[in-house]
């Protein structure tokens, strides 16, 4: 197939394309499912599933005229922490705007710790303290901690603003959360959708920065949080990232509204994705096309990148026998290659064995393995490259696999680096394929057929750890 194909292709179907849905509320639907994906049930599926439930978070409302389970529900233990950070998370005083409500937060505190069987805690975790209590959202939203000595869970509360301490106890929940040093939370009640709250330990700084520029680089102007070590961030304005410091150490950094396990990659038009007309290259897979090109708006605006220029096919071929599909703006900017068609990508971040301890492998792949996704940033104006993302221990990772798309006119792209070539490989098919070790410190430089170089550049990328769009992510608690 060829990348004009594409492009007539797309620009064909583009007024029939129906218009995707808030890309922030999608982005807020996979966090709710990201952080709810050990749900096993709730206290009243059946006993199979209830049985489940005790390993992850459940959401539920008061059960019965009292609020009380019944004598099958399941009691939730909490889970183990070991993190000093952790601990001084649940340690924290009160935050939120009724924080100074004394009376308030004492009563609050009497009825989640004498009633904490309506929200299946194990009475083992004998100590309440509360985290956070809000009525800024629209809705009062209380975060609770039940602990023992060892282990620990989160609760959270929503109801109307002004609901009182019982009313609270026994309306909407999600219990048993589990903790972390810096815990993310879904806000949500009624038509109030799609709020996150991000709590560090007390003394410790959150800063955010919604939007970015590229040169040469991701730039970001940080701002601290009006809370100082805590943000509540409408679903507006959940794009950009965040990040914590603590003692002086950057501990945390990360893009607010987009997790880190998938990706949105359905193809958003009609069933056909041709309308019916006949397709002008038939080994093209025209939903991996816009898939990739949902995948790229998804993740450009989520990292709130600033560029104004819509996505166009830059390359189209196969890699590892499925359907692969790179796009970006003409000339600089970011770049995402889609392996595959699917709902929902596989976003690899990471080299294989790289991604943080929280990252759960893919699900065992069938007959239609869900697409893998990575980004990059180009090289140089008329040089695109991206690392080639693969299924490694069943995690989705980067691969030493560097795709360069040069110009048209050039048939090799070599890796220089200290005056020698250290990779080198034919253009086919409008791509190269190098193998280079992530991090590599070379530049690329593509040859046309008289051996002058056509376009050159450096590759800039981070040696280890994870990425989205070579800004590395940071996790150090």
């Amino acid at each position: 197939m060829s990348v004009d194909d594409l492009r007539i292709g797309l620009a064909r179907i583009a007024g029939t394309v129906v218009p995707d849905e808030d890309p922030y509320g999608r982005l807020m639907r996979h966090a709710r499912r990201r952080r709810r994906r050990r749900l096993a049930g709730l206290w009243a599926a059946a006993a199979a599933v209830l049985a489940a439930a005790l390993a992850g978070p459940a959401a539920f409302s008061a059960a019965g005229p009292d609020g009380r389970p019944d004598g099958g529900s399941p009691v939730l233990h909490g889970y183990p922490v070991d993190s000093e950070w952790t601990w001084r998370l649940i340690n924290s005083p009160t935050r939120g705007s009724l924080a100074g409500d004394r009376a308030f937060l004492t009563e609050l505190t009497r009825r989640a710790d004498r009633d904490g069987d309506r929200l299946f805690m194990s009475a083992e975790l004998s100590t309440v303290r509360v985290l956070w209590a809000d009525d800024t959202a629209g809705f009062r939203t209380i975060v609770l901690a039940y602990h023992s000595d060892t282990r620990a869970a989160l609760v959270t509360l929503h109801a109307r603003v002004g609901a009182s301490p019982r009313d609270l106890v026994r309306g909407d929940a999600q219990a048993n959360v589990e903790p972390a040093a810096f815990t993310v939370l879904d806000a949500s009640f009624g038509t109030e959708h799609g709020w996150l709250l991000g709590l560090a330990p007390s003394g410790c700084t959150v800063s955010y920065a919604r939007s970015a520029q590229l040169w040469g680089g991701v730039q970001r102007r940080w701002q601290t949080a009006p809370g100082g070590d805590h943000l509540l961030v409408e679903p507006s304005l959940a794009r950009g990232w965040w990040r914590v410091e603590c003692d002086g150490q950057l501990r945390e950094a990360g893009p607010v509204g987009i997790q880190h396990l998938a990706v949105q990659t359905r193809w958003a038009g009609k069933e056909d994705p041709r309308d019916g007309r006949p397709d002008p290259s038939p080994t093209a897979d025209w939903r991996a096309a816009r898939g990739a090109d949902t995948a790229y708006r998804e993740l450009v605006d989520g990292s709130g990148l600033v560029d104004g220029t819509p996505p166009e096919v830059r390359w189209a071929g196969r890699l590892d026998s499925r359907d692969a599909v790179l796009v970006g703006p003409p000339g600089d900017g970011p770049l995402v290659l889609q392996l595959g068609s699917g709902e929902h990508g596989r976003l690899a971040l990471a080299g294989p064995g790289e991604s943080r301890p929280d990252v759960p492998p893919v699900e065992a792949p069938d007959r239609n393995p869900a697409p893998l996704v990575a980004t990059g940033t180009s090289v140089a104006y008329d040089l695109a490259a991206v690392r080639v993302p693969a299924l490694v221990d069943g995690r989705a990772a980067l691969t030493d696999r560097l795709l360069v798309v040069p110009r048209p006119a050039a048939v090799r792209v070599e890796a220089v680096a200290g005056g020698e070539v250290r990779a080198t490989a034919e253009v086919r098919d409008g791509a190269a394929l190098l193998t280079l070790p992530l991090g590599a410190q070379v530049t690329l430089r593509a040859v046309d057929g008289d051996g002058k170089a056509v376009g050159s550049g450096t590759l800039r990328e981070p040696a280890k750890g994870e990425r989205i769009f070579n800004e590395s992510l940071v996790w150090n608690w």
